[in-house]
């Protein structure tokens, strides 16, 4: 259990992920109106106030990480955040730190607080946006993993009752409908994966890409997104069950029609043979 008068002495890091994406644009006419400093690279937009210390960073891909702030003005943050949403998420993921300035810039675990504490051995805007940066990735991937988790869930009795049945029991209607929900769900996260890789503003800033890095190990990202391809190819054979299932009952069908056809015929054989 957290005890708050051990966590005064550090500040507040939050991630959220609230949609597939944001109009960087338009956040930075709104904060520029407000009278915050505004700084727009092409996928973050760093926004800070020099009577509010403190930073955030919105991220192309429906992610922000605010730095130095208390809970009140990051609620207020994402009700800015909603207005300028593509896409926006039905669940709003978030995961939180805290974190002060030391001697050397590191990720550690408080054992007693049960929190995670970001050291920071600068004030340097740079080394915040680039541990952003993965905190970031870290909580989009949160998001996929949810999606992923509901999708398989949902269809996860199709392969036990084929293997109990022979077969599948929902209808025609639900089966497609099945089908669309999985290929949205497996087809969003391919389109948006590039979001897991290193940014290119490391390939302008290399000096500070170590504490991306250290990011990245310290939640595990990589790890993650191998086990998030795992269920991705699970996604993949719960599709190829379905289509299976309509293509064998469409040659039901037709096998059906071509017997009908067939016993029809010879009936009216029969039947023209008795007349004769």
């Amino acid at each position: 259990m957290n005890d708050p008068r051990e966590l005064r002495s550090y500040s507040r890091c939050n991630s959220f992920c609230t949609a597939g994406s944001y109009d960087l644009l338009g956040l930075s006419t709104f904060f520029r109106k407000k009278g915050f400093f505004i700084r727009l690279l092409r996928d973050v937009l760093h926004v800070t106030n020099l009577k509010r210390p403190g930073d955030i960073f919105f991220f192309n891909h429906g992610c922000f990480v605010c730095w130095g702030f208390k809970k009140k003005f990051e609620d207020k943050l994402l009700e800015v955040a909603r207005q300028f949403s593509i896409q926006p998420s039905a669940h709003i993921e978030t995961d939180h730190f805290y974190y002060h300035y030391g001697q050397e810039t590191k990720i550690d675990s408080h054992e007693k607080l049960q929190v995670d504490i970001i050291t920071l051995d600068s004030e340097d805007s740079q080394i915040k946006l680039a541990i952003s940066y993965g905190l970031a990735q870290a909580i989009k991937l949160e998001a996929f993993e949810e999606a992923l988790q509901v999708a398989i869930r949902t269809n996860s009795q199709l392969p036990e009752e084929i293997a109990s049945h022979g077969s599948i029991s929902l209808s025609r209607r639900a089966i497609f409908k099945r089908i669309g929900e999985i290929f949205i769900a497996r087809s969003s996260i391919n389109l948006n994966i590039e979001y897991l890789d290193a940014p290119e503003y490391f390939w302008r800033n290399p000096s500070v890409e170590p504490y991306y890095i250290m990011t990245k190990k310290y939640l595990d990202v990589p790890g993650r997104v191998m086990a998030l391809n795992q269920k991705l190819d699970v996604l993949q054979e719960l599709l190829h069950i379905l289509n299976s299932q309509l293509q064998h009952r469409h040659s039901s069908l037709l096998e059906s029609i071509i017997i009908l056809l067939i016993v029809v015929e010879i009936v009216i054989s029969v039947f023209q043979l008795h007349i004769v």
